[in-house]
């Protein structure tokens, strides 16, 4: 993981509550699209499922770069 994603990761993480703005939103969204190798997309916020499993996917990556 890149430097300056892991700096963004880090903020996200830090100030994450129940709800994502916008910033935190895009951001998940294009972190996800370069690590996960797949076109940019923004799925509907009506399935949290969906953004809570990329969460992980990218906390996954996170932490496997810290250790």
């Amino acid at each position: 993981m890149e430097i300056e994603h892991k700096q963004e990761w880090e903020v996200f993480k830090a100030e994450l509550t129940n709800t994502l703005t916008q910033d935190q939103y895009k951001l998940l969204c294009r972190l996800h699209s370069i690590y996960y190798n797949h076109k940019y997309h923004e799925p509907c916020s009506c399935n949290p499922a969906r953004l809570l499993q990329w969460i992980e996917d990218i906390n996954k990556i996170y932490d496997k770069e810290r250790t």
